[in-house]
């Protein structure tokens, strides 16, 4: 039977959760089947397994997103509200923590020293992602789209031709439903009935900012306030979470250093803050707002970027699922959705090995050879392991930071 609990008790499981939520998607999802169902009945296990095949097909991160479906399969659309917040809240608080003492940390010597490690094991981390993605995809058509999203993100970076990883993404998916032989192209767009030949109302309803906004950056760049622009480069970034929360490194990467937020090393440090505290990965957008917000004043600001940075990656997924589920069951087993998913999924990992291979370079070259020498070995026994998937990434980044103090109390 199945049982209702108050308000009061769903805040405070899906904080509880939100808590010990390590070990990424997978272990948060085992984590509420067994707190939800098991232990409390809240909801049918034909409903758990619903949700969360509609949560795969979405962008932004499963298990945010399956916290947001139980809530509103329990209380409605206010306990999708609650448990979403309730979820991500202990990891956001725990970033914020972090990211002060990381911001201070900047002014300690041999800090960068001790940073050093830990940079190398999430590029590693990284790089395991990235062939994991490709390795499940072994198909010529997902490789040639791989290619093609590494080969237009390069041109992106070193020529003057400006092809921003929305369109390439967007690309990917177009060509995996073309690949498919599919006759109901325009069904994809789910235009209605009679706006077939409406040119205006196809382009602002189906990828107002995926092509338009990101190439006049510089213009909008100009006009709009730091929270703003917050809000809009991670806004975005969530309407392409596919695959893992690692997706996030591609998406944001460019834009955070062209825009001074961070810079390269300071990114990597951002998504190693993201695995180290409980939670989806995607709240390293956390740390990014703050220091943003901090460099501009107080850490009161930092705090209020935080929160809007965090807010805009993860308001795609309150919108979907809170409002659009009636819509999201409808077309959930249509199988030019699948194909599009696909086709951006096989154009993910070439957007992340474009990004990865010059940041490998800047980490793990040394002050000289013999350092060098050392930080190459690292890099490969973690990439082997990040690819093996054998120690979950929050481990080898703690065990990372653990080497990092014992090399710097030891050594420096």
């Amino acid at each position: 039977m199945i049982v209702s609990p108050t308000f009061s008790e769903l805040s405070s499981i899906f904080l509880r959760i939100g808590v010990f939520s390590f070990g990424g998607p997978y272990a948060h999802i085992a984590m509420f089947k067994d707190e939800i169902i098991i232990q409390r009945n809240w909801v049918s296990e034909q409903e758990f397994d619903e949700g969360l095949g509609i949560c795969e097909i979405l962008p932004g991160p499963t298990s945010s997103q399956l916290a947001i479906f139980l809530g509103t399969k329990i209380k409605g659309f206010y306990g999708g509200l609650i448990s979403g917040i309730c979820f991500l809240l202990p990891g956001f608080f725990i970033i914020l923590l972090l990211s002060q003492l990381w911001r201070q940390g900047q002014s300690i010597d041999k800090f960068s020293v001790f940073l050093s490690i830990p940079q190398i094991i999430v590029i590693s981390i990284i790089w395991g992602f990235a062939l994991n993605l490709l390795n499940k995809r072994s198909q010529v058509w997902q490789w040639t789209t791989a290619s093609f999203v590494f080969i237009g993100s390069i041109i992106d970076r070193s020529t003057s031709l400006h092809l921003p990883i929305t369109l390439l993404l967007l690309l990917a998916g177009i060509f995996g439903i073309y690949q498919s032989n599919s006759k109901r192209f325009l069904s994809f767009f789910f235009i209605p009935s009679g706006f077939e030949h409406s040119y205006v109302d196809l382009n602002s309803f189906c990828f107002p900012s995926f092509l338009t906004a990101p190439i006049f950056r510089e213009d909008i760049s100009n006009l709009l306030s730091n929270s703003l622009k917050l809000f809009y480069v991670f806004f975005k970034a969530g309407l392409l979470v596919f695959g893992g929360g690692l997706v996030i490194v591609p998406l944001l990467q460019t834009q955070v250093i062209e825009m001074g937020w961070l810079d390269s090393r300071s990114f990597i440090d951002a998504i190693a803050i993201g695995q180290l505290s409980p939670g989806p990965v995607v709240l390293s957008s956390a740390f990014i707002g703050f220091q943003v917000g901090a460099k501009e004043g107080t850490i009161l600001l930092g705090t209020f970027f935080s929160l809007i940075s965090t807010f805009a990656i993860f308001l795609p997924s309150f919108i979907f699922i809170l409002l659009g589920e009636p819509l999201i069951k409808r077309i959930q087993n249509k199988v030019m959705i699948d194909n599009y998913i696909n086709g951006v999924l096989s154009g993910i990992p070439g957007a992340i090995l474009a990004v990865v291979i010059p940041m490998t370079g800047k980490v793990i070259v040394g002050k000289d050879i013999f350092q060098t020498c050392i930080y190459s070995l690292l890099f490969f026994i973690s990439l082997i392991i990040s690819f093996k998937q054998s120690i979950k990434p929050y481990k080898l980044v703690a065990i990372s930071i653990a080497l990092g103090m014992a090399i710097q109390t030891l050594f420096l």
